[in-house]
């Protein structure tokens, strides 16, 4: 096919590129030799000329093509290899982080869950639904148990569960839920709650809006580069989806808050030529924040 396609731009270019001339018969021609052998030798001389002018602009055709392939897998590999934190100016890779219930018994006997003798532990304080409240600076307020609903006679769906342990028994109630902790600040609940969602309910058409809500639970506790992973996630994987363009323009808010400028003034320029059909909300907010960093 793409033999076909050069052949036929190689025709094209040459038709455009002839002369009247040659198209005259040799025989038309004053002072040219009047046999047929030395008119059919014109004639090729002549298609020759133009078929090599041809290949000429097909080559130059071709190498201005590699050269924008070139700078646009650049610019990918630039990105991805300032999100990886190998880039100067990109902060400490983060360590992983233990979870709230993990401890260390040597270092700390007195911590909840500690070996200790049996009969000697106080009563334990009443749980509540958020499992992340010891993560952040300031108590979490528990999640609220969504009403009872009727049960249908002998046809019941099976609930899924988040960690928090509240059920669900649609999709629609667990993502109801997730937006409900994240707008109430629980984002690490939200957190989980929009990965449960996503486990669950693996190929759902809002499933780049629960990750763009991902990404902002992460920005929201002052951690711009995991953030910026589910941004980019949402641009790449999910480019058509009406969540793209915004995710755009908060990856280069990460990018700017992990101090990569340059990389966060090239996202906002990528937002219009990418989306020019995007909303005026989304492209003001480009363009504010470009004009904030002073890009160029």
């Amino acid at each position: 096919m793409r033999a076909a396609f050069g052949a036929g731009l190689a025709l094209a270019l040459w038709g455009a590129s002839a002369s009247a001339e040659d198209y005259r018969p040799p025989s038309d021609i004053p002072g040219e030799a009047q046999s047929d052998d030395g008119a059919l030798a014109i004639r090729i001389d002549r298609l020759e000329a133009a078929l090599r002018r041809a290949t000429g602009q097909i080559e130059d055709l071709q190498n201005e093509n590699h050269k924008l392939a070139d700078q646009v897998r650049k610019f990918r590999e630039d990105v991805e290899f300032r999100l990886s934190g190998k880039g100067e100016a990109a902060p400490e890779p983060l360590r992983p982080q233990r979870k709230s219930d993990a401890f260390n018994p040597d270092a700390n006997p007195g911590a909840p869950g500690a070996p200790r003798t049996i009969g000697s532990n106080a009563a334990s304080a009443p749980l509540t639904l958020s499992s992340h409240a010891a993560s952040e600076t300031s108590p979490l307020k528990p999640l609220p148990t969504p009403a009872p609903t009727k049960a249908a006679a002998n046809d019941e769906p099976t609930p899924n569960f988040v960690p928090s342990g509240v059920p669900f028994n649609d999709s629609k109630e667990q993502f109801k839920a997730a937006i409900t902790a994240y707008h109430a600040g629980q984002y690490a609940d939200a957190e989980s709650m929009f990965k449960a969602y996503l486990d669950a309910n693996r190929g759902a058409t809002n499933a780049p809006d629960a990750i763009f809500y991902i990404g902002e639970t992460y920005m929201q506790r002052s951690r711009p580069r995991e953030a910026a992973e589910q941004y980019l996630k949402v641009s790449t994987e999910y480019a058509k989806s009406p969540r793209a363009p915004e995710s755009m323009v908060r990856l280069g808010l990460a990018l700017a808050r992990l101090g990569n400028t340059e990389q966060a003034c090239a996202t906002f320029a990528e937002v219009g030529r990418r989306y020019p059909t995007a909303s005026p909300t989304v492209k003001s907010s480009a363009d504010r924040e470009s004009a904030r960093l002073r890009c160029t």
